[in-house]
């Protein structure tokens, strides 16, 4: 038979291994990107018990902030205080600003978030964060007064309704809000802070404001709620 009409001729030896060595490489990056999907989707669960504590440095420093044995780090530009981190609840934590630790017994509670307050040259104080009334349609929005001897409230800016009234100094209120976008004012007592507006706010959010001494008086700053992802031992 002329050459020109046979069939099934044998590749050669040089393609044949290119099509294996390419077909390997195929699977192996599937597999691969399988391996990360299935990371995301199994990722290790807290254990019973854990704590989800973050830290909000009052002297605004920025000095890098440890939480337990973890190595310190500094707070992420435009933000107040840490994300949340997952440590052990019901057990003492230590807390070191610039490599100095904080002063006040600090436990945070199990099952529960925390947001630790550091003021300069005092002790830290922990702050029990609501987190009851979660509406998954609505964004959930968390005010803290973290001035001395002043109620603190939030209002939309120019005339607009009250968000959170008579907060009480080292204390939070929450609340489930609409998706939108706002300008909020705030006061200290009769002394107003300059107004914050709201970065766009789906359903499901969460951020929190922050009314804090400054300079020249009042500040009110925010921050979207985040949670470290955990790297430990899963249950």
């Amino acid at each position: 038979m002329p050459a020109s009409r046979r069939i099934g001729r044998r590749p050669a030896p040089g393609l044949a291994l290119a099509g294996l060595t390419f077909a390997a490489l195929a699977l192996t990056a599937f597999s691969g990107a399988s391996a990360q999907e299935l990371t995301r989707l199994y990722a290790p669960k807290p254990p019973a018990g854990s704590a989800y504590v973050r830290v909000l440095d009052l002297s605004r420093s920025g000095a890098p902030i440890a939480i337990g044995s973890a190595p310190a780090a500094a707070v992420a530009q435009g933000d107040t205080a840490t994300i949340y981190r997952v440590v052990k609840g019901g057990a003492p934590l230590t807390i070191a600003i610039g490599g100095k630790p904080a002063a006040g017994s600090l436990m945070p509670a199990a099952d529960a978030f925390s947001t630790i307050i550091v003021p300069a040259g005092g002790p830290a104080t922990v702050i029990a964060d609501p987190t009851e009334g979660r509406n998954d349609l609505k964004a959930q929005l968390r005010f803290y007064n973290l001035v001395p001897g002043c109620p603190g409230s939030v209002a939309v800016a120019d005339g607009g309704p009250v968000v959170f009234e008579g907060v009480a100094t080292n204390d939070t209120r929450q609340r489930a809000i609409n998706p939108i976008e706002a300008k909020l004012a705030a006061r200290c007592g009769e002394t107003a802070a300059a107004p914050l507006t709201l970065p766009p706010l789906k359903a499901g959010d969460h951020y929190s404001l922050f009314l804090m001494n400054g300079p020249a008086g009042p500040v009110l700053t925010g921050q979207r709620d985040e949670t470290e992802p955990y790297r430990g031992q899963g249950n």
